[in-house]
């Protein structure tokens, strides 16, 4: 007899922000009667005390035209070997897949590049996988789509947008924040400097945006210590405000988000924006581009100013209207919909 299963398809989920929603995914699966079988990468470490859960791993997928045998053949062909009955069929990566029935589908989505306006030059190397995901990707991701395919997403920014961009009803596009816990208090360490202390938590990817606040600073003589969680860029010159620390643990930066009198996030492209949220369940007063992901992660929030995400000559107004020691209310997303309502929508379409 065969073994009936919801599906899950997240072969490619092995790494930064995508690896984090395959982990909370599986740790915030009800343990219930549904059986579940997830395939994921051979990367990575993953387990779960969930005996409903069976974790499979799947190698030699990653790469984008194995992905596409996968999704089309071979997964299908690995549920017939193992006598696997498929009840719902849900993709952790942006695409779907074949199961070789029609059954209940879904769709977390969060690949927000074709979303941005911004172009991409495939001739530089820099550039090349941007233009991809902006140009390309969306074909794959329409290939699976089907009017009934219900969608999950991160952001009202991204449902309106993927509804737009993909023809797809937004009545069964659904948001669900990912999980957020509010950083820890630590003790404040006594600050007897004048200078004003900034930080920015982020990868050194270049659409990050450092290179604003760096020109920034720049345009004002403030007395302004920042600190960025990356190595310093060879063609970047010597400032020595700027203090380039590399990557941290989380415990130091939510030491930082304590310590610091503002956080700073010119980034200008972004799914969510976790930073932004942590920063705001702190009180910390936040600087931000002023992009849609930015706006409504931070719905709400009293000490953010918003900023032209190119614009120095903005970025170094807002930072010289900083004053030292400033917090706000702390940011209160408890009566966000998460993981439990996604779950919830999941059951109540099988």
């Amino acid at each position: 007899m065969a073994q009936t299963n919801i599906i899950v398809n997240a072969t490619a989920l092995d790494k930064s922000g995508a690896l984090s929603i395959l982990r909370q995914f599986v740790d915030n699966i009800p343990n219930d009667n549904h059986r579940w079988l997830i395939f994921i990468s051979d990367k990575i470490t993953l387990s779960t005390n969930n005996k409903n859960v069976r974790l499979e791993s799947i190698s030699g997928v990653k790469s984008m035209p194995k992905r596409f045998w996968w999704d089309i053949i071979g997964l299908r062909k690995w549920l017939k070997d193992y006598n696997i009955n498929p009840v719902a069929a849900i993709s952790l990566q942006n695409t779907g897949f074949k199961v070789g029935k029609s059954v209940p589908s879904f769709i977390y989505y969060h690949q927000p590049l074709p979303f941005f306006n911004i172009s991409w030059n495939p001739l530089k190397k820099t550039e090349r996988s941007f233009w991809f995901y902006k140009y390309i990707y969306p074909f794959f991701v329409s290939l699976f789509l089907t009017k009934s395919t219900r969608i999950f997403v991160q952001l009202d920014f991204i449902r309106k947008e993927f509804a737009r961009h993909f023809h797809h009803p937004e009545n069964i596009i659904d948001v669900f924040s990912p999980s957020i816990v509010k950083p820890s208090t630590c003790h404040s360490k006594e600050d007897k400097s004048d200078a004003l202390t900034i930080f920015y938590p982020a990868m050194g990817y270049f659409y990050k945006n450092h290179r604003v606040i760096v020109d920034a600073l720049e345009l004002t003589n403030q007395n302004i210590e920042v600190y960025f969680t990356t190595d310093k860029p060879t063609d970047y010159k010597q400032d020595n405000r700027i203090h380039w620390i590399g990557q941290v643990s989380y415990d130091q930066v939510c030491q930082m988000y304590d310590n610091c009198d503002a956080v700073v996030f010119p980034s200008y492209i972004e799914t969510y924006g976790l930073p932004l949220v942590e920063a705001a369940m702190t009180g910390v007063p936040i600087i931000a581009s002023d992009l849609p992901y930015a706006r409504e992660v931070l719905n709400g929030y009293e000490g953010v100013t918003f900023v032209e995400y190119d614009n120095s000559k903005a970025w170094a107004k807002a930072i010289n209207s900083l004053d030292k020691g400033i917090r706000y209310k702390p940011l209160d997303i408890s009566n966000r919909a998460g993981w439990p309502e996604l779950f919830q929508k999941i059951f109540s379409n099988l």
